[in-house]
């Protein structure tokens, strides 16, 4: 018989990113983390302009923004790329979510304070240096990008399961990289707008983690960014938060191989004390091959060959989405029925210690695995960013930390009774008949 001490104990203190934090004058936060592994720096720049401030209209607006960032101002024309590469880069990209979008990079230590100076050069420059021609070129790259996405088996789920868990306006209705349909509506002075009232310091906030110490690197950060002007940010519109995602369902054919059906709830926010308790859960029922729906659903039942659960963190409310390819022959009203049981199971007979104690050991070696590196996906600079940007505190990523580590079987019963129940959408993607 296993017992919860067969699992190594965890010290999490290994997982917590301390760290600094200084607001200037004109409402940029920076913050700061040192980490001396090695000689590098990672730069990491978030603005509060998601795919929720756009208009479902001009779906796809902070999608083109955030290619248009890396080219260039009248200060430092041409790729942003060339120039952090000349500067030693290792790693440069960004994304957009639904509530912010990042920019980062990381760099050798000596050159921080270059990557500073042409982060606050776009911050302050990159507007005035955009016209219709170099807007028309990008929404052309993410046109071919959003129909490379759908001509892929299963690409246009993200798009279809937006729609299906919330309701028409909601602001996560509509996925943050955009919609084909609506990038012409997009203009020269859509873009220029965004900009200008989007990327400004009160919305902004910079994270620098690696070999420099904290207030040396909030120095250098003030001295690049305080002589930019705080602007004119525009309000968020606003939204009761988390919303249920009714009882939708959509069947879609598609040029596929297998049948593979999603199975989404709607959550709690990032910084509600909810999120960590169910990404326990999400990890217990779902984070492996010792997990609770593999064991069911591929190795007892032999119902499908795949099955994976996928958290994603927004302010609003998380989203839970469980995809599930189904095994030839099986209907996917068996495999629903399947699922459902094993989590009522669950729910009423509660969690045992030790698998719970095995998903905590699977967190905890995501999340390191992660914050080994200071920049790039789950990095350091990653975790604060998304802290701050979710949740407005650094701090929440220590705090979720803790309820992690501390959280028991009857909270994570809870926790799957409350979020995990029979309120879900369901999308059905199967071959084209």
């Amino acid at each position: 018989m296993r017992h919860a001490a067969d699992v190594p104990a965890i010290d999490w203190t290994a997982a917590r990113i301390p760290s600094r934090v200084a607001r200037l004058p004109n409402g940029l936060t920076v913050i700061a983390h040192r980490d001396s592994k090695a000689p590098v720096v990672a730069l990491y720049v978030a603005y509060r302009a998601g795919s929720r401030d756009e208009p479902e209209s001009k779906a796809g607006l902070a999608h083109i923004c955030e290619h248009l960032m890396f080219g260039g101002t009248k200060t430092l024309p041409g790729s942003y790329f060339r120039l952090f590469e000349r500067a030693g880069a290792a790693w440069m990209n960004a994304f957009v979510r639904e509530d912010y979008s990042a920019y980062f990079a990381t760099v050798p230590a000596g050159a921080l304070e270059f990557a500073l100076w042409m982060e606050a050069d776009r911050m302050a420059g990159l507007a005035e240096a955009l016209d219709a021609d170099r807007i028309g070129r990008q929404r052309e790259v993410v046109r071919n990008e959003l129909r490379l996405r759908d001509s892929t088996p299963y690409g246009s789920a993200t798009r279809i399961i937006a729609e299906l868990a919330h309701p028409r306006g909601h602001p996560y209705a509509h996925p943050p990289n955009g919609l084909l349909e609506k990038l012409d509506n997009i203009s020269t002075t859509d873009v220029r707008d965004w900009i200008e009232a989007r990327h400004l310091p009160t919305t902004a906030t910079v994270v620098v983690a690696g070999d420099v110490e904290p207030d040396e690197a909030i120095e250098k950060a003030r001295r690049h960014f305080e002589t930019l002007g705080p602007g004119t940010a525009i309000a968020r519109a606003a939204c009761s938060g988390v919303v249920a995602v009714g009882a939708s369902r959509r069947v879609v054919e598609h040029a596929l191989e297998h049948t593979r059906l999603y199975i989404v709830w709607n959550g709690p926010g990032f910084a509600s004390t909810d999120y960590p308790v169910l990404e326990v859960a999400c990890e217990l029922l779902s984070g492996g091959k010792s997990s609770r729906f593999w064991r069911r659903l591929v190795e007892a039942e032999r119902l499908v060959s795949q099955v994976a659960l996928e958290l994603h963190a927004r302010e609003l409310g998380s989203q839970v989405v469980l995809w599930m390819t189904a095994n030839a022959g099986v209907s996917p009203g068996v495999i629903e029925a399947a699922l459902r049981a094993e989590l009522e199971r669950l729910s009423s007979d509660g969690v045992d210690e030790h698998e719970l104690n095995v998903a905590r050991l699977r967190l905890f070696a995501k999340l390191i695995r992660g914050i080994e590196r200071v920049g790039g996906p789950r990095s350091k600079s990653y975790a604060l960013g998304l802290a701050m940007m979710l949740g407005g505190n650094p701090d929440i990523h220590d705090e979720r930390l803790a309820t992690i580590a501390t959280t028991g079987p009857a909270a994570i019963a809870t926790a799957i009774h409350r979020w995990l129940g029979p309120d879900y959408a369901v999308l059905e993607m199967r071959a084209a008949t």
